[in-house]
């Protein structure tokens, strides 16, 4: 009797344990780093954007103008301006707080082992006081479904620090990496840069690319400017001028 308690003690402990395990790891997925460096760092967003590429055998013009649509780009108040050669299509769009364009490329190398000869680039960036990048992402990864393969999204977001914040900007950096790490970043580096410090990461959490012989997929720049301190993140790198 004794032996079946304790074995029926131990099944319902580990059944405990996995689920916690379960929890956490769930937890962990779910944890939006953008926010989290942005809370760290007592941080307003002032903008943020993207830029995915894919690739494709379907028209480019017509799958421009699909996307122009499905992203509600042709609302009223965003300027659209069309231009178009033998080789690209291309719609560039503006409007108060929005601007970007979305290109597409044709490729005629028939040497080109997959069937998706047309690269399209959606290029999208939005000046507003929140972070709205991840149902920015959502939105055009749900306009791009099933049109194409390959895609490659890059991030950034560029947000101003609070400027009662009496942290310096290795302080802020330091408080920032102890938060990566909390969720299992490695290959973290930090170097110096004209106005501030600049550091890459390794996260699993987005697209990544290698740098040396290091994986990384998060990189983020502390700035000082004569109109305050900024934070700018992207991913896998910046790619936004700083």
């Amino acid at each position: 009797m004794e032996k079946k308690s304790i074995t029926l003690l131990c099944i319902v402990l580990s059944i405990i344990i996995l689920r916690v395990n379960v929890k956490f790891i769930n937890a962990q997925e779910g944890v939006n780093l953008f926010d989290e460096i942005l809370f760290v760092s007592k941080s307003k967003a002032v903008e943020y954007g993207l830029k995915t590429s894919f690739m494709t055998d379907e028209n480019p013009k017509e799958i421009c103008n699909k996307l122009i649509e499905s992203l509600e780009l042709n609302n009223k108040g965003i300027k659209l301006v069309r231009t178009e050669d033998e080789d690209s299509y291309n719609i560039e769009f503006s409007g108060i707080n929005i601007e970007g364009y979305i290109e597409g490329l044709k490729y005629n190398n028939e040497a080109l082992k997959n069937d998706e000869k047309n690269n399209i680039t959606i290029n999208i960036s939005k000046k507003m006081n929140e972070n709205g990048l991840e149902a920015l992402k959502n939105k055009v990864m749900n306009s791009i479904e099933g049109q194409g393969k390959d895609i490659k999204c890059f991030e950034y977001l560029k947000a101003k620090i609070d400027n009662s914040s009496s942290l310096a900007v290795d302080d802020i950096n330091d408080a920032i990496i102890k938060n990566l790490k909390s969720h299992g970043a490695k290959n973290i580096d930090t170097v110096s840069i004209n106005n501030g410090l600049s550091t890459i990461a390794y996260t699993k959490k987005y697209d990544e690319e290698l740098i040396g012989n290091k994986l990384i997929d998060l990189n983020y720049a502390i700035c000082n400017y004569s109109s305050g301190r900024y934070i700018i993140i992207g991913t896998p790198e910046i790619i936004i001028a700083y």
